[in-house]
């Protein structure tokens, strides 16, 4: 009984997440996904909460995605609550699925030029003569499954992109239009329960991405435009993500949802930097929800 928490990584933020839980009196179990999938304790819980994240095959934990399609049919099947909800994995682990949902849906997202996987043996060439036509410069790419800027390249012209294409690894990659953050900084917005719960900037680097462990500064963005706290509200509504986060880029002439994420992540000293225990506030949202489908149970069986 209670919420099993599905890992791959031994991140601080899993089990401060498992600890906050227990402390709203709900029991929680850990099951690593890298174990494969806990059958057991599947089948004696009632609701299930993934902490796989996208990046994951950059720590050597391919084993997580791969099963995790399987785990979601079984919870499925049994009619076991998933938070996120099911299909809000596979938003997680596919950037051109969820960009392009949320397009169809006239929010503001990057153009995608395509997706494109390197063959082992494939020259630059030979990948560059399969790519998509019409690609502008500056671009980006990047992995489609992936994360925290792992193997990610602004490209500016043909010969960048040719240098760019004999380091990636063997993986999918998506090829995206590049928005320029004119103000140095990418705005990341957490959200909980339909509502934006932390906003913050995070400082450009100089090789043009953002990212903490780039070095990064934060900084809170109280006066985030309501534009666009309205539209990160809306992205997470159409790609039913309860709680997670965005990234948007404020470029020129318009504002870009550049990533969206069904797993958040965050770290100790995050948690002192922003004053704001994220894991705490994830916590209390998966127990409000835990005792929503109890209390369904206890209306059934009347």
């Amino acid at each position: 009984m209670g919420v099993i928490l599905l890992y791959e990584s031994e991140e601080w933020s899993t089990y401060a997440l498992r600890n906050r839980i227990r402390e709203q009196g709900i029991p929680c179990q850990l099951a690593c996904m890298e174990d494969g999938i806990p059958w057991e304790k599947l089948s004696d819980c009632d609701l299930a909460v993934s902490r796989v994240f996208a990046s994951a095959p950059f720590r050597g934990h391919d084993r997580s995605l791969e099963l995790m399609p399987e785990l979601i049919a079984y919870l499925r099947e049994k009619q076991i609550p998933m938070l996120n909800p099911y299909q809000s994995h596979f938003y997680e682990v596919s950037k051109e699925l969820s960009t392009r949902v949320l397009n169809e849906h006239g929010l503001p997202v990057p153009k995608v030029y395509g997706t494109f996987h390197k063959r082992e043996g494939s020259s630059p060439e030979e990948i560059l003569n399969t790519l998509y036509a019409g690609i502008e410069y500056p671009c980006i790419v990047k992995p489609n499954c992936g994360g925290r800027t792992t193997h990610t390249y602004i490209i500016h012209n043909e010969k960048e992109m040719e240098a760019a294409l004999s380091q990636i690894p063997n993986i999918e990659m998506i090829v995206e239009e590049y928005i320029e953050p004119v103000h140095g900084f990418l705005t990341r917005i957490e959200v909980i329960g339909g509502e934006c719960r932390l906003i913050v900037k995070r400082s450009v680097t100089e090789n043009g991405l953002s990212a903490y462990h780039l070095g990064s500064k934060y900084q809170d963005y109280p006066d985030c435009p309501q534009q666009i706290r309205e539209a990160a509200i809306s992205a997470m509504r159409i790609l039913d993500i309860r709680f997670g986060s965005l990234d948007i880029i404020e470029g020129s002439s318009r504002f870009a949802i550049i990533d969206v994420n069904a797993v958040s992540n965050v770290s100790e000293d995050n948690t002192e930097m922003f004053r704001f225990d994220l894991m705490k506030e994830t916590a209390q949202y998966i127990a409000q929800q835990y005792r929503e489908i109890e209390d369904k149970k206890e209306m059934k069986q009347l």
